[in-house]
């Protein structure tokens, strides 16, 4: 999905438009602007009175709010239910599901939800809706894989059968993350005025500035403590610059701004999964891949540079300089994860080394014969790209990731990129990936030797191919359910970990951090994924 953001000159407009802000129009003295300031606070005040909130949640989502299409990330949650979704502790619980169970073959899923649930225009949600909203996002391309699915049939009212093409345990995954669309309301205009089921019910799109929810009141889980939700499009810096001014009540904010004090509100920190590495192309270089891009590096092919660079790297240096401490180290990209195979970790001895990651090298064959600073082995310089795209902390990390290589005898050249023009040097050059969705299939994507160089270029991108690792993949599928699939998962981190093959070189996690006004409280939220997940325990949401 393509996004647009609200750059901070436009924030004025913004908060003009809608009555639930407000802001002067006078552009004088200093007095005019005390006073605004008054009226926004006193506003806020307002808005803990009658239990309204204003969030900034950065991007706005162009193509509008069907869920079918996926990529809404939490608003999902707002505006829609799903089946299923992720308890505090990554596992599943129901939503509008009340259970499942596997066929034998487990190629048929079997889904039951509850009869009490209804659509905000008082219709009652049917297993043909969700039949319905499944088909629609496999027909239309959604940004979720369905490829997996051969058939979905409503069995009955409360009853939806799902046929798969062939064996795939994270399947549940699948059920955690559609919001259900009503069949008898989903037209062309749906996108602008949905209909859902969950927690808040849809007012109206301000196209450009914020979007407005109200509780819905005849939601069957918990109610929502906040009866009114406004949903303002703001980057980071007009987000933090409004909170200041009191016409926001919550914002992300980055590391390097949470030291700096607000009057009236403090900072929330939450733990994440959102992991940030350097995956390395692992194929000589020489040739193309399937989708007929160049494929291979011979410097990052090179066994003992990833390990040497895996070694070298200190981590915990870049959560406390880059990240200002609102992070954890990583070494394999998984931390906080259930599938986790804690034995691949770096231990604190086997990281931030350079004296080890310096005998790697020799032991590997790279000297620097010519006293330039650069190894090089068989006539080759160690040498390469790392491309990256601007935000969050890249800029940074990859720069931090430059000066150690540096320090052991690596060149690395920074170049910074979109991801449409990452996409031409996709296989051949190294690239600083975010990753973190909460899915062990996820590392079907990682690893997969099958689908590396395939239709989705993203996958698989560094060609890394591993029968080992390919063969605990095709069992991990084919258990019945991700519990199951556990040990599989596991086992593949002997080879994809720094102490196997290295494919990776896993930096840090980065914690989500929110500027809050005094008198908010988040409840308990769910560990967040890469890209974040605000809004996942939103009826928890309260002003006290």
């Amino acid at each position: 999905m393509k996004f647009k953001k609200v750059l901070a000159m436009g924030l004025a407009a913004a908060l003009c438009i809608t009555s639930l802000v407000g802001c002067s129009s006078n552009n004088a003295s200093s007095n005019s602007s005390s006073s605004s300031s008054q009226e926004s606070v006193s506003k806020r005040e307002e808005r803990k009175k009658n239990n309204e909130l204003i969030v900034a949640i950065g991007e706005e989502p162009e193509a509008g709010f069907d869920a079918t299409t996926g990529g809404h990330g939490s608003i999902t949650r707002v505006f829609f239910s799903t089946l299923f979704k992720r308890d505090k502790k990554l596992g599943f619980e129901n939503d509008l599901a009340t259970g499942y169970k596997v066929s034998d073959d487990k190629l048929t899923w079997t889904v039951t939800i509850r009869d009490d649930a209804k659509f905000t225009d008082g219709e009652k949600v049917t297993a043909q809706d969700v039949a319905f909203t499944y088909q629609t996002a496999k027909e239309s391309g959604s940004e979720i894989d369905l490829t997996m699915i051969d058939k979905i049939t409503a069995k009955d009212d409360t009853t939806i059968e799902f046929k798969l093409n062939r064996t795939y345990s994270a399947f549940m995954e699948r059920l955690a993350y559609l919001g259900i669309v009503p069949e008898h309301a989903y037209d062309e205009n749906f996108k602008d005025n949905p209909i859902g089921s969950g927690p808040y019910e849809f007012v109206q799109w301000d196209k450009g500035q914020q979007v407005i929810a109200k509780a819905n009141e005849n939601y069957y889980g918990d109610k929502p403590q906040i009866k009114q939700l406004t949903m303002v499009f703001l980057d980071t810096d007009a987000a933090y610059s409004a909170l200041q001014k009191g016409d926001v009540d919550v914002c992300q904010i980055n590391g390097n701004l949470a030291d700096k004090k607000v009057d009236g509100a403090k900072v929330i920190d939450i733990d994440s999964i959102e992991c940030y590495g350097v995956e390395f192309p692992m194929q000589k270089s020489g040739k193309k891949a399937k989708d007929g891009y160049e494929m291979g590096n011979n410097v990052t092919s090179d066994e003992a540079i990833r390990k040497a660079l895996n070694t070298a790297v200190d981590r915990q240096k870049i959560v406390d300089g880059v990240l200002n401490g609102y992070g954890t180290v990583s070494t394999t990209g998984l931390e906080q994860m259930p599938w986790e195979n804690k034995d691949a970790e770096l231990s604190k001895d086997e990281y931030a080394n350079v004296d080890e990651a310096k005998k790697i090298l020799a032991d590997g064959g790279w000297k620097d014969s010519d006293n330039d600073g650069i190894v090089e082995k068989d006539g080759q310089k160690a040498e390469f790209k790392l491309l990256y795209t601007e935000g969050n902390y890249r800029q940074e990390m990859a720069l931090e990731f430059v000066n150690v290589a540096k320090e052991i005898g690596i060149s690395v050249n920074l170049e910074v990129r979109t991801w449409d023009t990452i996409l031409d040097d996709i296989h051949k050059e190294a690239v600083l990936f975010g990753f973190g969705s909460g899915d062990p299939s996820e590392l079907y994507n990682l690893y997969y030797g099958p689908i590396a160089g395939g239709t989705v270029a993203w996958d698989n991108a560094g060609c890394y191919d591993n029968k080992n690792v390919n063969k605990d993949i095709d069992k991990a599928l084919d258990a019945t359910d991700e519990k199951e699939a556990l040990p599989y998962w596991k086992d593949l981190q002997k080879y994809t970990s720094a102490k196997g093959d290295a494919p990776y070189c896993w930096l840090v996690n980065v914690n989500h951090v929110y500027l809050a006004a005094d008198g908010f409280d988040f409840g308990k939220p769910v560990v967040q994924p890469h890209g974040g997940r605000i809004f996942d325990n939103v009826t928890e949401w309260s002003w006290k």
